[in-house]
């Protein structure tokens, strides 16, 4: 895979539908965890009850492995989606937690989700971080294989799933990052307790931190 230029940040203009970064920090319902490790930074910046799983599958992973944690989680009793803030708007100079992750991070790897079919979907695999990109992808695959396919192919991830923009939180560290976007039947995999294609997930991610760290 050739090496991949940073595509230009996407307008941060109020009239997004979303609310401001700084309004989210203040709502009751929403916690952030910032837990200082190795250099190979976990993010799960959608966590809680905004995009389920991605939190319990970052946690594990960097326990696992001593990796840097950024989680940003909301638990509403319902109405949680309300609160997801595009990682391209979640500025620095905002967030004090977020900006001493970013800060302790030599190489990022986010977890999200996403709901793109019905059925599941595939696993998403993106970011300006080409040899970590591949090698998510490759352990994934492996890990995953006849349950869920793996694409880290460009040209079939959505724009807005792909992490290429210069103001993803994954690309704000020296080497860049990965972004991995999970469909909710494998997310639902990791709540309450993490279980099937889930758990082959986190050991996969668990040797791809140890090997890039």
């Amino acid at each position: 895979m050739k090496a991949l230029k940073a595509k230009p940040a996407k307008s941060t203009s109020k009239s997004s539908k979303e609310p401001e970064f700084k309004a989210v920090l203040k709502d009751p319902a929403v916690r952030e965890v910032f837990l200082p490790g190795n250099g190979v930074g976990i993010f799960a910046p959608h966590g809680g009850g905004i995009e389920p799983g991605t939190e319990e599958i970052a946690r594990a992973v960097a326990q696992a492995t001593g990796a840097t944690l950024y989680v940003l989680s909301a638990k509403r009793p319902t109405g949680n989606t309300a609160l997801h803030v595009t990682v391209t708007r979640m500025l620095t100079g905002i967030s004090p937690k977020l900006d001493q992750a970013i800060a302790a991070t030599r190489v990022a790897i986010s977890i999200h989700g996403h709901g793109r079919t019905k059925d599941g979907g595939p696993v998403y695999v993106s970011g300006l971080a080409v040899e970590a990109v591949e090698l998510c992808a490759g352990a994934m695959r492996h890990a995953l294989r006849g349950a869920y396919e793996v694409v880290d192919e460009h040209d079939r991830i959505p724009d807005d799933l792909a992490g290429l923009d210069k103001d993803n939180i994954i690309n704000r560290v020296p080497k860049k990052g990965v972004q991995i976007e999970l469909p909710r039947a494998l997310r639902d995999e990791a709540v309450p307790a993490i279980r099937g294609a889930a758990a082959q997930l986190v050991t996969a991610l668990i040797e791809v931190v140890r090997e890039l760290g």
